[in-house]
């Protein structure tokens, strides 16, 4: 089979894996802390009122504003929501170290500060924090020595105590980043090495049919770009199902190449047929459906969890269903059928009628978008369709340019 030039595979990567359970804890740790401080907030606003600290206030309403912002808004990536955090927690402990002293809550804030730029941020982002609250320190224990800050509550306290202290923490805290670094680190190297042998898994499990059918190497690779560009569009446009995320548009990327797995159970004298099929024979080749879905099914009771097997199993399963309820093997109609399979049944046609095979010639771009557009309703989910209109100049240019090779 000859070699592929078009782009790679989009495959689940590490640092998309990385970023998602990022993303979980900062939304999980940010969002309770957005709750439980809405009574912290107006406490300390009119405690800081009542004792004529406007300063902090008005900082205690800034960093109350930063924090629904963080969470809320839709601009910042993730990567500036991370950062923003982690300034937040630093500006907290700044503020109320200068402001309350050290029996404030201020050292608590920027002792959490590099261990959270750590998680959020990776182990270079934590080595800076931790500096940055050394320096902090001894800027502030500077202050202090001159005077400049007149803190309550501290009779008999001291520079020296400040700087002892001061070392203290910064010992602790680093003993403490560093420590979650280690372990992330380990986790990283492991979430690695998982995601490379579940992605082995798939292909492996789809290459079981690609050595059964000549068309199916390059079939594969299309079928993913076309499956991650057709989800991504509908995700894009707002009114797709709640299903539809980050974490499904990977899932159903990753999954696709395995809609002809069953393939591996149908005899030669059929698979191979350089003509077509008689009803008789067409008959037998709609198994490879049912194979597919119980092989998937098979092996999804040794890994219940697992959810490119449970996607695969749907894909498998139904993408030769039709939305209209005149598809096989099991008739479904409408959104009964999965929207995984709905989505791969349309570029697995798209594919299929671009395509060269031995008993027909491939179809243009345009006759084959005519014909899955004369379709809507019946063979696709309408939507789907609206959605590969928008963007069917993109699924051109990738067939050009895999079937020139």
């Amino acid at each position: 089979m000859p070699s592929l030039h078009f782009p790679p595979s989009p495959h689940h990567s590490l640092n998309d894996s990385l970023t998602l359970w990022r993303k979980q804890i900062f939304s999980r740790l940010f969002g309770l802390l957005a709750i439980f401080c809405v009574p912290v907030y107006f406490t300390s606003v009119y405690l800081c009122i009542d004792q004529d600290l406007w300063v902090m206030a008005l900082f205690d309403t800034f960093a109350y504003g930063l924090l629904l912002y963080i969470l809320l808004a839709p601009a910042p990536t993730d990567r500036q929501r991370f950062t923003l955090g982690c300034f937040l927690a630093y500006s907290i402990g700044v503020a109320f170290v200068i402001t309350i002293g050290p029996t404030g809550a201020g050292f608590f804030w920027l002792f959490v500060f590099p261990p959270l730029s750590s998680i959020l941020l990776g182990k270079k982002a934590g080595n800076v924090a931790q500096i940055i609250n050394a320096s902090s320190l001894v800027v502030i224990g500077i202050g202090y020595s001159a005077n400049v800050f007149q803190w309550p509550l501290t009779q008999g306290y001291s520079p020296l105590i400040w700087y002892v202290v001061s070392i203290n923490f910064v010992v602790t805290n680093a003993m403490l980043t560093l420590s979650t670094s280690f372990l992330l680190g380990k986790l990283t190297r492991s979430l690695q090495s998982t995601l490379a042998s579940r992605q082995a898994t798939v292909m492996g499990l789809a290459k079981l049919a690609e050595y059964r059918d000549n068309e199916t190497g390059a079939h594969l690779i299309r079928i993913q770009h076309y499956a991650n560009m057709l989800a991504k569009q509908l995700k894009s446009e707002g009114h797709a199902p709640e299903q539809v995320t980050d974490s499904f548009i990977k899932e159903v990327t990753l999954s696709a190449i395995l809609h002809d797995i069953g393939k591996v159970g149908i005899a030669d004298a059929i698979l191979l047929k350089p003509g077509r099929l008689s009803p008789a024979e067409f008959e037998q080749i709609k198994a490879h459906c049912a194979i597919g879905h119980d092989v998937l099914n098979s092996l999804g009771n040794y890994a219940p969890q697992c959810q490119f097997i449970r996607m695969g199993k749907e894909i498998a399963g139904g993408h030769h269903e039709k939305w209209d309820g005149s598809g096989y093997p099991n008739g479904l109609s409408g959104d009964d059928i999965p929207l995984s399979a709905r989505l791969v049944a349309l570029v697995d046609v798209y594919d299929a009628l671009t395509s060269p095979r031995c008993y027909k010639r491939p179809l243009s771009h345009q006759e084959a978008v005519a014909s899955i557009v004369g379709s809507k309703g019946t063979h696709f989910d309408p939507t789907l369709v609206d959605s590969f209109m928008a963007i069917h100049h993109q699924f051109e240019k990738l067939s050009s340019a895999s079937l020139a090779q």
